[in-house]
């Protein structure tokens, strides 16, 4: 009697000891979603900038939609659907920038440069975000976690999905007008 009681204490112990530390990693998880969130957010924020920026230069029949675009995206806070969709339409009219004028983007100007570089970042950014996303999901998945409700009342973290496609430039230009001859 003695021995199952010790047996079914040590199971308990083990068990509860699981619990504390899934609970405790999901938690670091969580905070590791809002740090990289947070991030995302900066360097989405930044890009509107230099986007912002990269507005001044054009002219002005040109600027009309990129304009509309980036105040969508600054006027959205949080990471939500209404983001993404502000944030793609951000990047579908750099898109149609770079297609119809891509002299702006392969001359040596500041602002293009900050353009290509802050979306780049944003790009790594959201890769970052999206794979910590990912790693909380996969612990949240647990049957152990479901049932145990080890998760609390955190919310569920969601993906952000957004078109990052890289703008052109002059090393990019080069280097695929080089491919191309060879």
């Amino acid at each position: 009697m003695a021995v199952r009681l010790v047996a079914l204490a040590a199971v308990f112990a083990v068990v509860a000891l699981y619990c504390v530390f899934t609970a405790r990693r999901l938690d670091k998880q969580h905070a590791r979603i809002d740090a990289a969130a947070a991030a995302l957010d900066a360097q989405l924020r930044k890009r509107s900038v230099s986007v912002s920026a990269l507005i001044d230069e054009l002219p002005a029949d040109r600027s009309g939609p990129l304009i509309i675009a980036v105040s969508d995206a600054v006027a959205i806070s949080g990471l939500a659907h209404d983001r993404e969709v502000a944030e793609n339409s951000l990047s579908s009219e750099l898109e149609r920038l770079a297609d119809e004028r891509p002299q702006i983007f392969l001359s040596p100007s500041t602002a293009a440069i900050d353009v290509h570089d802050d979306a780049l970042r944003a790009s790594i950014a959201r890769r970052f975000y999206n794979d910590t996303v990912r790693d909380a999901l996969v612990i949240r998945d647990r049957r152990t976690v479901r049932w145990l409700r080890l998760a609390g009342r955190a919310p569920h973290p969601a993906y952000f999905e957004m078109d990052d496609d890289e703008l052109p430039t002059p090393a990019i230009s080069v280097a695929r007008r080089h491919k191309v001859e060879r």
